[in-house]
Parts: structure tokens; C-alpha cells; sequence
């Protein structure tokens, strides 16, 4: 058995490109594999932002042999009653390569048929890889690709080197130009080295990029790194508490290596919230917090580098976050000066959808479904929910939209609104449910923890909903570019958890009826394409994601489809979530 090692040399790959690229390799490479009779003991691929590794661990010297057996015409068509061959027969036969008197027939379930016998004899490994690797560069795919003139290739960044190695033999293959060979490159930086590999050894492949600045393997260098950050950290009590942001630096770099910076106490004033999404958003670094969360004015940015130059780098570090909080100070201050009530106005300005108006339209769609649920809440569950909050952080929940903040942070909409409104003096349940009605931002987030922040927040998200299937905007496979998804998860999660009594058919009625194209009927309460069109859609799709989301969470698929199709249906989420917990126990 002989091990294989394929490295993509190219120029620097976006961090969020790799992972998902390494994991096509190997499923391509073993789709590949079994086209090509190979079998192979282990596959592990690995990567920097310069170079795509595959190792194959086990391949054979050759293909196996197979025989394969090609029905062709009935015996009786393939030979007359004296057993002489036809034209048909002969013709099978010689498009098969083989004699007539070659062939075999054998009884199926249709009667007795002709086959031809083939052997097919298993070529070398090393003369099958020159087709297999190539179709892996070209099926690979990337969130954005470039394209070179004339040759038809996609990648993600121009490839600049090939290694391909079997055994001790390199590969026959060329791609753009690029033919494969022995040679790897080190740190562009630290190095700078062109490596001769003699052969497809992983433990020497690493060993001699490290020898060069490069840790190529992922995890070793996420740990590298999780290890000098929490090390930096230390001193201070802080620890890493986001492992995206590590996940993404680890894919930013080849050389591992950390440093600590500070910033100015004075920006401290900023909120926050702004100081760390500058940090994490805009320049990938890790802020400082005392244990009890109170962030200070340190922060720690990962490196491409060694220390050779780090007062040079921590003075970089530190001047470009200084451009990016003066940036965010001058936000704060002048957005304070208009309060938020001002803004909504000015929302006309700021389009939503098309034929769906604009922010201020959609506002007003918010403030009347988010009445309509508190009555609702109020008449059914007997809730305690005070009407006049809720139509204030509906009205109010969109306008931070239009403030200098949240347009050069989009992520902070919603917090800056919290923090605007409590400036402008606006009631405490009102400032935290402008926050929380974007609750929950992604899968893992919690809830809205206030009620008025939930009846806001299943507001939007209906009406997105709504909207979305009005304009037959529906997700598909894995596209989903309004996160359709996510605010039905949002709305099962936040019913479920406020354990609130809601007709979800009502809802959709009364949300659906809102929008602009469909004004009311005088002979008829709905709109008859919300009635037979939208509603059913809607309710399938709501459906599919209870289904979906109570499969994750173990239940039996059967028992989730009894108790989704029994006679009281899931018009009532809370009451569905309720009846499939008793019969699951």
C-alpha cells in the first residue's frame, strides 16, 4: 500500500473559504476513489490560507480488476432457430469487443437474454491519480471563485504550485499551466524557501513546513494559538469566550502567534457593545474583561508573525483601533442628538421590500400585530401586558436603522436602538425590548427574557414571514437569503418558552392582511389568496420546521407526525409542544 500527499499552493484564501473546501476534497477524493476501484485506509486533509492539503493513507499500486457483465439483445433475437447468430447478435457483440461465441445467455425474469463477459484489467494508481486529482481542483466549490481567461478553472485565489506525490513518484498532472512536482513553499514572510518532499510521508511534510513557519494542520494551530491568548489573557483573569473568532484567526494565519495591545482609556466611555464588535468585527481581535465582564482597554491581536517586530506591530495594532473608536465616538455623539422618536419619520426614506413600502409602512405594520397578539395574550392567557410599552418599542424598534452607528455597524442594530432610547429617557421595558425583539440572532442566542420584547419580536418575524411568502420569496434547498428559517425557529421558541396561547392561523390572517396588496374585500373579511394561497403555504412551512426542530431536540419522528397531524393540529404551538412531550413519555 502506498500513501498519497496533494497540496493546492495559492495565493492567500479568505478564512471562511477553507474548512468547507478541505471537506469537498475528501468527499471528492472518495467519491473519486470509488468510481476508480481504489480503496484506500484512511483521508485527512488539512490547510493554511495558502495551500490545501490532502494526505490518502493506504492506496493500492493498483486498481482492482473487475468483470462486468452488459445485458444485450433476448437470445431469440440474438440467434436464429438453428442457433446461427443474427445481425443483431453479431452487432452486440462486436460493439462489446468480444466473439460471438463468447457470449452467455442466462435466464431473467424477462426470459432468457445475451451477455457479454468483460474483464476489465486494474490500471496503475500512479496513471489513474493524473484524471482523479485534476477533477477535484475543478469541482471544487467556493462562495466566490476567480476565473481564468480561456481555461475554464474556478478557484477561489490563482493557484500558484502543485505537489503531488505518491509514494516517492510525483504525479503527471497540470492545471493552468502549473505542472505538479516534489516542492512545497514556507512562510512567504519568514521564509520564503522552496521545500523538496521526497516522499508522500505526512509526518515529514509537517515537520519541514514547520522547520519553515508553517504549522499546517488546523487544529494544532488553533490550540497554538488558544494557548498564547489564554496565556496573555491570564494575568487579567479574562478568558476566550468566542470560538468563532478563534476559529476564524486560525484560518487568517500560518505562523500562530499573539500579542497584547491597549487602547486609549478615554474611548471606554463608548459603549461596549461598539468597542467589541470594532474589535472583533473589523479587525478580528480578542477584548480584555475583567472576570466580572467590565472590558478594559486591552485587547490582543493574532499574528502572522514572530516577535522580531512587535513594537512595530502593537503600535500598528493600536493605531488602527484608534481610527475605528475616534470613528465610533464621533457615532455615538452625534446620533444622541436626534432621539429615536424623530427618526421614524424618516423611515419612509428606507425601502423594504418591493410593493411591500418601506420601513416606515412596515413600522406600522409591527405597532397594529403587535397589538393585536398583547389583546390576544390579554383575552386568552389573562396576561399581564401593558399595551401602550408594546405599541412604544414597536414604533421605536426600527429607527436606530437610520443612526450613523448601526450604519457602519449593521450587526449592533437593535442594542444601539437599547441604548439610544435609554438616552432619550424612554421607559426601561421599552429600551430592552427594542433589543430583544431581534432575538434570537442565530441558533444558540436566547430568547427575549421580557414580554414585551417577545409579543415585538414574534411581530417581525411574522410580518417578515408574511412578507416574504406574499412575494413568493420561499426558501429552497439551502438557499434561504431572508432567514426565513431562523424567524420561524424564533417564533416556535419564543411561544414555547413564554408559554403564550396563540392561534397561529389568526396571526398569519391578521399579519398577511397588512400588507399593502391586500386590501380588504367588502364582501369578504380576508383577501381570498390569503385564504386559499399563503396561510396553508405558510402553515406547511411552519410545520416542516416543527418537525425539523423537534427531531434535533430526540424525539421519535413518528410520535412528532402524530401529534402534528392528530385533529387539534399545531395552531397552537405552545399547546403541540405540550400533547408531544406527554406522548413521548
Amino acid at each position: 500500500m502506498t500513501d498519497l500527499l496533494f497540496e493546492i499552493g495559492t495565493e492567500e484564501i479568505p478564512a471562511s473559504y477553507i474548512e468547507p473546501a478541505l471537506n469537498q476534497m475528501k468527499t471528492l477524493f472518495t467519491e473519486q476513489a470509488k468510481k476508480h476501484h481504489l480503496e484506500m485506509h484512511s483521508i485527512y486533509s488539512t490547510g493554511t490560507p495558502r495551500r490545501l492539503t490532502l494526505f490518502v493513507k493506504g492506496l493500492p499500486q493498483k486498481q482492482e480488476s473487475v468483470t462486468e457483465e452488459i445485458q444485450g439483445p433476448s437470445a431469440a433475437v440474438a440467434f436464429d432457430k438453428a442457433g446461427n447468430p443474427t445481425k443483431a447478435g453479431l452487432g452486440f457483440a462486436k460493439s462489446q469487443g468480444v466473439d460471438i461465441k463468447d457470449l452467455q445467455i442466462k435466464k431473467t425474469p424477462k426470459g432468457e437474454y445475451c451477455f457479454a463477459i468483460k474483464k476489465i484489467e486494474g490500471h496503475e494508481t500512479l496513471h489513474v491519480l493524473p484524471d482523479l486529482l485534476p477533477a477535484i481542483i475543478r469541482n471544487i466549490s467556493f462562495p466566490k471563485s476567480m476565473k481564468w481567461k480561456g481555461s475554464g478553472l474556478f478557484f477561489a485565489r490563482p493557484i500558484r504550485s502543485l505537489l503531488a506525490l505518491f509514494g516517492d513518484q510525483v504525479v503527471s498532472i497540470e492545471i493552468n499551466g502549473i505542472k505538479a512536482d516534489r516542492f512545497i513553499f514556507g512562510h512567504p514572510f519568514l521564509s520564503g524557501k522552496k521545500i523538496e518532499i521526497s516522499e508522500a510521508d505526512w509526518e515529514l511534510y509537517k515537520k519541514l513546513l514547520k522547520q519553515e513557519h508553517v504549522v499546517v494542520d488546523i487544529t494544532e494551530r488553533r490550540e497554538t494559538l488558544r494557548t498564547k491568548i489564554t496565556q496573555l489573557m491570564a494575568p487579567y483573569g479574562a478568558t476566550i469566550d468566542d470560538e468563532e473568532l478563534l476559529d476564524e484567526v486560525t484560518n487568517l494565519v500560518e505562523y500562530p502567534n499573539a500579542i497584547e495591545c491597549s487602547f486609549d482609556e478615554e474611548f471606554l466611555d463608548i459603549p461596549a457593545d461598539v468597542i467589541e464588535t470594532a474589535m472583533k468585527e473589523h479587525q478580528r481581535y480578542f477584548p480584555i474583561k475583567k472576570r466580572g465582564g467590565k472590558l478594559l482597554n486591552k485587547f490582543i491581536a493574532v499574528l502572522n508573525r514572530n516577535e522580531s517586530n512587535a513594537n512595530t506591530t502593537i503600535r500598528g495594532n493600536e493605531r488602527v483601533l484608534k481610527a475605528r473608536l475616534s470613528d465610533a465616538r464621533f457615532f455615538w455623539k452625534e446620533d444622541r442628538k436626534t432621539p429615536l422618536i424623530k427618526r421614524v419619520e424618516n423611515l419612509k426614506n428606507l425601502a423594504f421590500l418591493e410593493k411591500l413600502g418601506n420601513y416606515y409602512d412596515r413600522t406600522n405594520r409591527i405597532i397594529k400585530l403587535s397589538k393585536y397578539i398583547s389583546e390576544r395574550l390579554i383575552a386568552i392567557d389573562n396576561l399581564s401586558v401593558n399595551i401602550e410599552f408594546v405599541k412604544r418599542a414597536a414604533e421605536l424598534c426600527k429607527a436606530d436603522l437610520l443612526t450613523q452607528m448601526v450604519g457602519e455597524f449593521p450587526s449592533l442594530q437593535g442594542i444601539m436602538g437599547r441604548r439610544y432610547a435609554e438616552w432619550d429617557g424612554e421607559e426601561k421595558p421599552v429600551a430592552i425590548a427594542i433589543s430583544e425583539h431581534y432575538m434570537p440572532r442565530y441558533a444558540t442566542d436566547n430568547i427575549p427574557a421580557s414580554r414585551i420584547g417577545a409579543i415585538v419580536g414574534l411581530a417581525d418575524k411574522f410580518d417578515t414571514i408574511s412578507s416574504c411568502f406574499a412575494l413568493d420569496l420561499i426558501p429552497t434547498g439551502s438557499q434561504d437569503p431572508y432567514s426565513l428559517r431562523r424567524h420561524a425557529y424564533g417564533i416556535i421558541r419564543i411561544i414555547e418558552e413564554h408559554g403564550f396561547t396563540l392561534d397561529i392561523k389568526e396571526i398569519l390572517y391578521t399579519s398577511l392582511d397588512l400588507l399593502p396588496m391586500f386590501e380588504q374585500k367588502h364582501d369578504l373579511h380576508y383577501h381570498p389568496v390569503i385564504l386559499d394561497k399563503l396561510v396553508p403555504r405558510i402553515k406547511d412551512f411552519l410545520k416542516d420546521r416543527l418537525f425539523q426542530i423537534n427531531i434535533e431536540r430526540g424525539y421519535r419522528y413518528d410520535l412528532v407526525n402524530a401529534v402534528l397531524n392528530a385533529g387539534v393540529g399545531f395552531d397552537d404551538i405552545h399547546n403541540f409542544s405540550q400533547r408531544l412531550k406527554v406522548v413521548s413519555h
